[in-house]
């Protein structure tokens, strides 16, 4: 059964494949309004960020945009103590046009590996800490032409059982 399953997903591949166009790359730039766990550690502050994608026109409004992300969060300074935050993306997002070509509005989903850095300051110490976490993202946004569009998303990553680093993410990309 699971043989049969990777083949039909493997025939889809190649058939899909064969009908996309030639992959656009462009660049985007983003503002990151940290929400919940984040918010509270960032004290607030959102964080610029930015990246490079390709987009993969799979026809009748269907995209693959693999992609890469950096953001940073500003130092969030709570008395003696300080600290920062940020994030290396690798994911891919799917995207849906409502109208059925690449243009106008559009629906998007995503996966991607978030490889996070934190460090907490104070007087004495320096705690610098690791993570790497499964990102999920889920949005909305507009191609305005086959070059500049903008996109507003919300991403969540899971740091531990109680601290999630979720954000709103506002951006326009820029395709070449």
């Amino acid at each position: 059964m699971k043989i049969s399953s990777l083949s039909t997903l493997a025939i889809l591949a190649a058939a899909l494949s064969l009908q996309a166009e030639a992959p656009r790359y462009g660049v985007q730039g983003l503002v990151n309004i940290p929400l919940g766990d984040l918010k509270d550690y960032a004290d607030s502050k959102p964080g610029p960020g930015i990246g490079i994608h390709g987009t993969f026109d799979l026809g009748d409004g269907h995209m693959l945009r693999p992609r890469l992300d950096y953001s940073v969060y500003p130092e969030a300074s709570f008395a003696t103590v300080k600290q920062t935050a940020s994030n290396l993306s690798l994911g891919g997002d799917y995207l849906y046009f409502i109208a059925g070509k690449p243009e106008g509005i559009y629906l998007t989903a995503g996966l991607s590996a978030m490889r996070w850095s934190f460090e907490h300051r104070d007087a004495l110490t320096t705690v610098n800490s690791n993570t790497t976490k499964l990102g999920l993202a889920a949005g909305v946004g507009y191609q305005w032409n086959a070059t500049v569009g903008t996109e507003g998303r919300f991403v969540h990553s899971r740091i531990a059982s109680s601290f999630q680093a979720d954000a709103l993410q506002v951006g326009v990309t820029v395709r070449f």
